[in-house]
This record gives structure tokens, C-alpha cells and sequence, in this order.
């Protein structure tokens, strides 16, 4: 607790330079929080829309979370996959038109990237103004202005405005690793290659290839189908959770139900569920908890006029667990000073404890020996995928303070450059195909400062967190404890909560057992 205070008294950041950070970091989320797209209005060269009405999708977590769902889709989710595939590319190379960003008043083709006026009307949207003369002697199809990278280069370069008062940390990699996440930048980079370069890597893609019946796609980085969902499609899971959770509220009042389902006693669920607030969000979802002991933490995710949808929902499921972390780590810390866990890959890890079991709250799936095999190579793909992303992440801010005086083109083209070599290092081996750009869809590199590694690094800690429950028996009592040790060193928590240090090994020797059961099996 002393060190924890005297951190906070480790360096004075001027009120203007603190200023600049906060207005860019709130531009460039305004930014990412309105980058949708109307997917019922995506055709192909024969006008033919593969996706429903109403249907507007939030980049990129929507998107990725679409062509998740469509591996369910027998009939065209594969047409509809190497369509998302397609927007994503556009997205991070700036080749999307900007007239296509969050309007339902065009159809486009983004193939070959024509766009026409909307012959189909699915939203309440006004029909767009007579545009000004300047406006109509632009190509429909006019790209968007590199606004993507425009925002990521505000970000640094309001970010680096505090790097002369941080002496211990002079940029913000420094500060990311040294002292937020407490972990050395080349460790974590090492644990993500013991990932990225493992034996393993290539026996799973088989194993999807395998049940799949086809080669491997770029976009099958995001394959699900580990994930057991039973007889349900995304449909149906759709109308499942609308009936559910029609409303914020209704999700709010199944709170104390949901926390009991997880293992938490009566009394606990809803203590700690009368301490959270359900909002709905504009943007892709958020937990935000309590600043001082006596306020609420709040959990915000997307509820569409229908009531809250499936990915609404498995969002919800997650930022809960923040929110449940969030109040044992601030009420029942013996010091207020050692609130919180020791970064922000923690709370990742706690939360996707509670997301891996969204079905089983549902009552839809039950756990079994199979299942776990599935959902170990699940774990281990999801960070094989998040690895590669979090290393674009790194190296870009690299590249930006190696070149301080970049313009946003350059910046794209070396962001660009910099998905390319990544993927083709450690992805295109895997997937026979080279150049690709997926790793930079992900909008937290646009508006979070360096915030991806935390996900890779939060994988690998609820790996070892969800196995050290699996051996006590019961994952509210063990959250619980978990959560109440706080702001201690990252080694030191994990110790203490499962018996060693922070790392993908526990990842690493489960995905190997996992792996000859699963290619073993008939299916």
C-alpha cells in the first residue's frame, strides 16, 4: 500500500498535457463509436443482399462477431464471411468509401467498391440533403481520408506531450508495460511468440480445416465452432436472449440469478448486483466501475429496439464480470490504496471467466470432458488470433516514435506494412495465403493507447484462473477471493491465486492434451 502511494506522486503531468490526452482520446472514441455498417445494404454484382434488414454493425467488434455467428449459417455463411472479410480490408487500407460509413441510404459493393443509391429502405434515418456542389463532383465512391489513422497519430502525438514529465517512462510504451501492466514489453512480446510459434498451431488449424470440410480462410482466425452452442443457431440464440432481456432492466433484475448460477451464495449475488447499474450503450459495450467505496459500477451494452440480441448479450455477460470484480477489489480490499488488480489484463481475465460461460446461463449447454477439450482449443485459438493483433498494436506505436513527424498517409502505409508482416510471419504458413490485413480491423488501436496486449496477456491469465477453479469446485468462491487481493504485483497475485507466475504455460499444456482428443474424435 506505501508503494502504491508513493506511485501516485511518481511524476507531474502539467493540467494542459493531461488536457490534450483526454480530447483526443475522446475524439477518437466519439470516432470508432459511429464507424457502423448497414450490412443489409452490402450487395454483390447482382444486387443480391446476403444479410437481413436493420442490421447495422459496429466496427470492428460487431463484424468479427458476425462472422463468428455464420459458421452457423449452412446456406450462406460463407458467401457472408468473405464479404465481412472484404469490408474489414477496406476498412484498415482506407479504400472504404466514406459515404458508406453508418448510412442506410447507399448500397455498396465492396468488391468492387461501387456504390449506388439505397434501392431498399430498412431504418428511420432521414433521406440524405441535396449535397453541396463541391460534394456532388465527388466520386461516390470517394475513400474515406485516412481519418482512421488521423485519429491513432492524435493519440500519439497528445501522448507523447507527457513523455518529458515521466522520466522512469519517457514514452508510452514504457508506461504501458513498466508501469501499468508492471510487466517488461520483451517478456510479453515472448510470451505471445511462445503462442504465436507454437507446434500446436498448425494440428488445430487442421482440426478446423477437418471440421469445416474446406482449406483455411483469413477471416477463419476468428473460427468458433470449438464453442459449444448445441443445436442453437445465432437466430435463435437471437430470439432466445430478446425474450430473455427485452430490456437493460430485465437483464439487471436476472443479475442476482445469473451470479448465483456462477456459484456465488444468495446473499453475495445480490449484494453485488445492487451495486450495478444496466445501461444501454451506443458504442460496443463498457463496465465502468465505482470511484470511491458507496457508488455504483456501471455495465453498458447495445440493446436494439427489439431487446437485447445474442452478441448484446454475451457482451453483457462479460462486462459483468468486470463489474463484479470491480466491487470485491474496491469494497473488500483491506487498503483503498491496493483497489483495483494489478493491470488491466487482469480485469480482462476475471471477465472472460464469466463470458466463456454465457450458454451454460442460459441453460442451453452442460459442461462435460469433450466440452472442456473444445473449449481449451477455443481459449488457445482466440489467443493465437489476439496475439498477432496485439504485436501489430506494439509495433505501430514503435514505428510512430521512430518517426514523430509522420503524416496519418504515412502512418497507414507503415500500419498496413506492419499487419502484412505480422500475418505473414506467423499466420500465412498457417493459411497458405500471404498479405493479408486483418490484424489492423481492431478500433482499439485507433481509440485505447496501446490497450490490445492486455487482451492476448488477459487470455493466458484466465486460463490459469478458470483451471485453478476447475480444481476448487466452485468459480464464485474462488472469483471472490481472487478479486480481494488487489493492486499487488502481477507475479505476486497470480501466485497467490494459483500457485504460479503469470504465463501461457498453463495454455500451452492443456491445448496439448486437448488436441489429440479433439482430432481423435469422429465429428
Amino acid at each position: 500500500a506505501e508503494a502504491r502511494l508513493a506511485q501516485r506522486f511518481s511524476k507531474r503531468i502539467p493540467a494542459a498535457v493531461n488536457l490534450a490526452i483526454a480530447k483526443a482520446s475522446s475524439e477518437s472514441a466519439a470516432y470508432i463509436a459511429q464507424y457502423n455498417v448497414w450490412m443489409h445494404h452490402l450487395v454483390d454484382e447482382k444486387g443480391n443482399r446476403l444479410f437481413p434488414p436493420k442490421m447495422r454493425l459496429l466496427s470492428h467488434w460487431n463484424l468479427r462477431d458476425e462472422i463468428k455467428a455464420d459458421y452457423g449459417d449452412t446456406a450462406n455463411g460463407l458467401a457472408k464471411q468473405r464479404t465481412i472479410q472484404r469490408v474489414m480490408e477496406r476498412i484498415v487500407t482506407q479504400t472504404i468509401p466514406k459515404a458508406v460509413i453508418d448510412n442506410p441510404n447507399v448500397d455498396w459493393n465492396p468488391f468492387t467498391n461501387e456504390v449506388r443509391p439505397a434501392t431498399e429502405k430498412d431504418s428511420d434515418a432521414p433521406p440524405p440533403a441535396t449535397p453541396s456542389a463541391a460534394a456532388a463532383a465527388r466520386p461516390a465512391n470517394a475513400p474515406e481520408p485516412d481519418t482512421r489513422y488521423a485519429m491513432l497519430l492524435a493519440d500519439f502525438q497528445a501522448s507523447r506531450q507527457a513523455d518529458p514529465y515521466s522520466p522512469t517512462a519517457p514514452t508510452l510504451i514504457a508506461r504501458r508495460f513498466d508501469e501499468n501492466r508492471e510487466l517488461p514489453e520483451a517478456r510479453v512480446r515472448r510470451m505471445f511468440e511462445d503462442v504465436l510459434t507454437s507446434p500446436l498451431v498448425p494440428r488445430v488449424a487442421k482440426s478446423i480445416e477437418k471440421r469445416l470440410g474446406r482449406p483455411l480462410e483469413p477471416f477463419d482466425v476468428w473460427y468458433s465452432g470449438f464453442k459449444q452452442r448445441g443445436k442453437y443457431s445465432e437466430a435463435e440464440l437471437d430470439e432466445i436472449v430478446r425474450k430473455k432481456y427485452p430490456t437493460p432492466e430485465a437483464y439487471k433484475r436476472d443479475i442476482p440469478n445469473l451470479l448465483q448460477k456462477l456459484g456465488f451464495s444468495k446473499e453475495k449475488a445480490e449484494s453485488v448486483a445492487d451495486n450495478i447499474v444496466v445501461h444501454p450503450a451506443r458504442g460496443s459495450g463498457h463496465a465502468s466501475g465505482a470511484g470511491k467505496r458507496g457508488l455504483k459500477a456501471y455495465l453498458r451494452t447495445r440493446v436494439e429496439k427489439e431487446g437485447m440480441n445474442y452478441k448484446g448479450y454475451n457482451i453483457a455477460v462479460h462486462e459483468m464480470g468486470h463489474n463484479v470484480e470491480q466491487t470485491f477489489s474496491l469494497n473488500e480490499i483491506d487498503h483503498t490504496l491496493l483497489s483495483g488488480v494489478p493491470n488491466t489484463a487482469f480485469t480482462e481475465a476475471l471477465a472472460f471467466v464469466f463470458q466463456g460461460h454465457d450458454l451454460e446461463l442460459l441453460g442451453l449447454v452442460k459442461p462435460d470432458a469433450r466440452s472442456r477439450a473444445l473449449a481449451t482449443l477455443n481459449d488457445f485459438w482466440g489467443t493465437y488470433e489476439i496475439a498477432g493483433v496485439a504485436l501489430v498494436d506494439m509495433a505501430a506505436w514503435h514505428w510512430m516514435y521512430d518517426h514523430p513527424n509522420a503524416t496519418a498517409a504515412q502512418l497507414k502505409e507503415a500500419t498496413v506494412g506492419i499487419a502484412r508482416d505480422v500475418w505473414n510471419r506467423y499466420y500465412a504458413p498457417v493459411f497458405g495465403k500471404r498479405d493479408v490485413v486483418l490484424l489492423g480491423i481492431y478500433s482499439h488501436m485507433i481509440d485505447s493507447f496501446l490497450y490490445l496486449p492486455d487482451y492476448p496477456i488477459g487470455h493466458m491469465i484466465a486460463f490459469q484462473i478458470e483451471r485453478q477453479m476447475e480444481k476448487a469446485g466452485n468459480i464464485g468462491s474462488e472469483f471472490e477471493r481472487m478479486a480481494k487481493t488487489g493492486s499487488v504485483a502481477p507475479d505476486l497475485w497470480m501466485t497467490k491465486a494459483t500457485g504460479a507466475p503469470v504465463g501461457p504455460e498453463a495454455l500451452l499444456a492443456a491445448a496439448a492434451e486437448a488436441v489429440p482428443q479433439v482430432e481423435s474424435a469422429k465429428d
